[in-house]
């Protein structure tokens, strides 16, 4: 059975290689592994994680990076079975107190698809988990997500 992720803005940090070389291994092996399975990742439309996704594309300039946003935007963006883009201009989040409003898509994003969050904000798994929000740590996540 096919599940559906929302992730987060680590994604980029990690495939630009600022969170170190073995990080960014970890995040295109994530991409990878997410193409093989029937899996896929809900992103809100007009968010920070689109945002960065087109300025990764813009400023992948070294040959790992070309690598990166060429299998990234010809696999996975471009595949409607891998990429969910959705829409959230209305939706409402209600009794969610503690969330950073640069977070507030990822929420109406999950309200939209049912998706788990997958993030590297300890105060956003929290404040997730105290309103039963399906939500992993980033490390976790990718430890556990295997073919």
């Amino acid at each position: 059975m096919s599940e559906t992720f929302i992730i987060d803005e680590w994604l980029w940090s990690d495939l630009n290689g600022n969170n170190g070389e073995q990080k960014q291994k970890e995040a295109f092996s994530f991409l990878e592994t997410l193409y093989k399975k029937c899996d896929k990742i809900a992103v809100a439309k007009s968010s920070k994680f689109q945002q960065k996704e087109w300025n990764f594309s813009k400023s992948a300039t070294d040959l790992i990076k070309r690598k990166i946003a060429r299998f990234y935007f010809g696999s996975i963006r471009s595949d409607p079975r891998k990429y969910e883009e959705i829409d959230i201009e209305r939706e409402e989040i209600v009794g969610i107190e503690n969330i950073d409003p640069d977070d507030i898509y990822l929420i109406k994003t999950h309200y939209k698809t049912k998706a788990s969050i997958i993030t590297t904000d300890n105060k956003l798994i929290n404040a997730l988990q105290s309103k039963n929000i399906p939500c992993k740590q980033r490390d976790q996540f990718l430890q556990d997500y295997k073919l």
